[in-house]
């Protein structure tokens, strides 16, 4: 076999060795990743002093550099960049998207660059920095040749990788946003607690697992006493202050105005009045500022609940949230300032 053909073979083999860039890179991957790869192929290609990777900012436009090797030449690398562009050089080999063979500026003066444009039919990705020893004469047609593919399967795989990545971050913002959504529209706006639209799913779901699991179930409404009075005495925005300090304190979800509930799962009712005659006490000795004012109140609660080894029959949302109101009316009518409590079945 001759030299020549043993050669053609060669540069065959390098060809579909490049060509097939794509099919060794994991996909998808990280820039880090896809340029190991890539410096991998330029080694075997060209002999290289300092390899750098710029890619453009999708939000200025800049080139930034990635990527440095060694990392110790990345200094040198951006004041390459720097002077070629200064002086015209790099933005002339951005827009002909062909790989060039210039002089060295920064570095060693006898030293040669290779830069490689990183582009696809829609857009300019960056560039590839290749600083070799090899002198201008000494590079071959072939070498421009094997690297100008090289780089086109780069840039895919580039291209791909950074749509992929801002897919990603799409749909994250996406994610994010309807998580927001959900948010606002469970919480309610004033005091920033769960509203009434979240009981309505939280309630169901709750009987149906007590049922289920025949765990008990308790539920507690809670009311400011005299909160009218709060409104007429120092103003309504005064009154909001109020019911933002209570639901800081207590995890409540708002019923509606100035009535709240709270869900007790697996607490047995006689447990969950304790725990409201704790808080009723708590919030009674306890002051809040509200608009420059030191506001003192006292809250009603009412109690009820059931025992899913022997429980009421049809029980529903509706049912707990009247019975708990119910025992609310009663402490109300006691004197304010109590908890009342009873079971479901009464």
């Amino acid at each position: 076999m001759t030299e020549k053909r043993i050669a053609l073979i060669e540069l065959i083999e390098k060809i579909e060795r490049l060509g097939q860039f794509q099919d060794r890179i994991d996909f998808p991957s990280s820039v880090n990743q896809i340029w190991t790869a890539f410096l991998v192929d330029v080694q075997n290609l060209i002999e290289v002093d300092v390899c750098a990777l710029f890619l453009v900012d999708e939000t200025n436009g800049e080139f930034e550099l990635k990527n440095a090797v060694p990392e110790n030449r990345a200094k040198h690398c951006r004041q390459e960049i720097d002077l070629q562009i200064e002086c015209g050089i790099f933005s002339w080999i951005i827009n002909r998207r062909q790989p060039a063979l210039i002089p060295a500026l920064a570095f060693e003066k006898e030293k040669s660059i290779v830069m490689l444009p990183l582009s696809t039919v829609k857009r300019t990705l960056g560039a590839v920095m290749l600083l070799t020893p090899i002198q201008e004469s000494l590079i071959t047609h072939e070498n421009l040749k094997l690297l100008t593919i090289l780089t086109k399967e780069f840039s895919l795989v580039m291209e791909n990788t950074r749509l992929v990545e801002r897919l990603r971050k799409k749909q994250l913002s996406l994610e994010k946003a309807n998580k927001e959504i959900k948010l606002l529209s469970r919480t309610d706006s004033l005091t920033g607690c769960y509203n009434r639209g979240y009981l309505n799913e939280l309630l169901p779901r709750e009987i149906t697992r007590a049922l289920r699991y025949k765990r008990p179930l308790a539920l507690a409404m809670c009311d400011i006493d005299h909160f009218k009075k709060i409104n007429d005495t120092h103003g309504h925005q005064c009154g909001d202050e109020v019911l933002k300090e209570l639901v800081q304190s207590i995890s409540l979800a708002r019923y509606g105005g100035e009535e709240f509930l709270i869900v007790f799962p697996e607490t047995q009712l006689r447990n969950a009045s304790g725990l409201a005659e704790r808080l009723r006490k708590n919030i009674a000795k306890n002051s809040i500022d509200a608009q420059e004012n030191k506001i003192s109140i006292t809250v009603s609660f009412g109690v009820t609940g059931f025992n899913s080894s022997n429980p009421p029959k049809n029980i529903t949302p509706e049912a707990l949230i009247h019975m708990a109101d119910k025992y609310l009316y009663a402490a109300k009518n006691q004197g304010r300032n109590k908890v009342i409590s009873g079971s479901l079945e009464e």
